[in-house]
């Protein structure tokens, strides 16, 4: 079992490809934080998160407990591709502290990006009717 932090296209409610093929493999998932920030990237195919390194911000997501064996790991790290990096942080789980694994961003942020205030790229979304990466597309 792996903990996970996820915050974007994971999410189950963002009810794309990738949220699905994960669900299977889920045994639970709560809501949790993890300092940071959010900042949204534009593609023709729609938005998808990427999450910044911050003292002073949060992002809100989902701890998730999961099944993932090492293949399941390695499809991971191919769906977010080279712009992500698998690392360890900790999530606020309630007033608890856990270790989880997460994809932290590791570029520039790209022309176009905008901040997510608050740190939920789900609620950002659905405020503005946009819609997440991988709804009707396949992810690069």
């Amino acid at each position: 079992m792996r903990r996970l932090f996820v915050y974007g296209t994971l999410m189950d409610a963002s009810e794309t490809p990738a949220a699905r093929w994960l669900r299977p493999r889920l045994r639970s998932a709560v809501r949790a934080s993890v300092p940071g920030r959010l900042v949204a990237i534009p593609t023709a195919q729609g938005w998808y998160p990427a999450l910044l390194p911050s003292t002073t911000g949060r992002v809100h997501g989902l701890c998730c407990t999961a099944e993932l064996a090492r293949c399941d790991l390695d499809w991971l790290d191919r769906y977010e591709g080279r712009d992500y990096r698998r690392l360890s942080a900790r999530a606020l789980v309630g007033s608890t502290h856990l270790t989880v694994q997460l994809y932290g961003w590791r570029r520039a942020v790209p022309p176009g990006a905008r901040a997510i205030l608050g740190g939920d790229f789900l609620n950002w979304l659905g405020r503005r009717g946009l819609r997440a990466y991988g709804i009707g597309a396949r992810r690069r």
